[in-house]
């Protein structure tokens, strides 16, 4: 077995109001000036620039992100100029282009999500657009986590329930990883199990995520959080990512302008079908949760997703439910018009 180093962040902060702490964490974690804080045009209003006002001692300065390109950090990094610390205040994209930034700068990364929207909160990789396709390029493990409840419960409902999406589809994701096993792909299974606990974590307060409770927000961030540090220990995506994100990935080379995690979660109702597990739970769960379970409610046609599980098998080189039983368009139909999803 290969050794893999395990990086985890120093401090997760969370709680209602914690992103008015800033300025005392970077002092606490000896950030003592030039910190670059990252936000697109509407996180920007929500959390960015309170977070840039208490740290304009530090000599903060601040970037808007316009898109989660590789592009975007290039420009990014160049504009920076010498920096210290990257901090971004933001759902996924600003996530990923300050990861990815922080590491060509080499300076330490602080995340400040505003949505509990997805599960890549600590990965040390940012998924980022290349041309048309979505690439994972390297980036800074975030060296602390800021979740402010009172901001993560304000979020868009819609942004919520794609997060919980996102952590239930852990559970096709495990079973792929497993498959994979058989193949001669290294496989951990505590991180195993730590994917797993995220989903049923996320499952047991659907009800409480669906009404968008404070107390339902936070137990999906630690849920999205766990599924992060599973990734972590694993080396690699594999606990939290399977065929469903292989198709939710071909969906957006296609053109879907569908959520991340709605995606991943409607792709996991047809994925548990072929591989044999329980679908139909997993269905609930997701309506439970108000999350999407058709592709109609994803805003993508029937040929089109159907064309994505075909293509998600060569999508990349990892071993899935796809591949072991070989899925091609007739056996997409059908798992489709079993599960209803189109």
């Amino acid at each position: 077995m290969e050794p893999h180093s395990i990086e985890l962040p120093r401090k997760i902060l969370m709680g209602k109001g914690v992103s008015g702490r800033m300025l005392g964490l970077c002092k606490e974690l000896r950030i003592m000036g030039r910190p670059l804080v990252l936000a697109d045009s509407v996180t920007k209003g929500i959390a960015g620039d309170r977070v840039f006002q208490d740290l304009r001692n530090l000599d903060a300065r601040m970037e808007i992100v316009k898109e989660a390109t590789i592009q975007e950090v290039a420009r990014i990094s160049r504009r920076a100029g010498p920096i210290d610390a990257v901090i971004s205040v933001g759902g996924g994209s600003v996530i990923d282009v300050g990861k990815a930034v922080a590491f060509r700068k080499q300076v330490d990364f602080i995340c400040v999500p505003t949505a509990p929207s997805h599960d890549g909160i600590i990965s040390a990789t940012a998924s980022l657009l290349h041309g048309r396709k979505k690439v994972s390029v390297r980036g800074k493990m975030p060296l602390a986590i800021v979740a402010d409840t009172k901001i993560l419960k304000s979020a868009p409902k819609r942004l919520i329930a794609s997060g919980y999406a996102d952590a239930v589809s852990n559970i096709t994701a495990v079973y792929d990883w497993k498959l994979a096993r058989k193949k001669g792909e290294y496989y951990s299974e505590y991180a195993a199990e730590l994917g797993m606990l995220a989903a049923k974590k996320a499952m047991r307060s659907a009800n409480l995520i669906k009404q968008g409770s404070e107390r339902g927000v936070r137990n999906l961030m630690e849920a999205l959080i766990t599924s992060s540090v599973a990734m972590t220990m694993a080396g690699s995506s594999r606990p939290a990512s399977g065929a469903e994100h292989a198709i939710s990935h071909v969906l957006d080379s296609m053109g879907s302008r569908a959520l991340h995690g709605e995606q991943c979660g409607v792709a996991s109702i047809v994925t548990a079908c072929l591989q044999g597990q329980d679908w139909w739970k997993i269905r609930k769960a997701l309506k439970d949760g108000g999350a999407p379970t058709t592709a109609k409610e994803l805003g993508v046609g029937r040929q089109k997703f159907l064309q994505a599980i075909v293509k998600a098998r060569n999508y990349r080189e990892r071993y899935t439910i796809l591949n072991e039983k070989n899925v091609d368009l007739k056996k997409a139909e059908k798992a489709c018009k079993d599960t209803g999803v189109c």
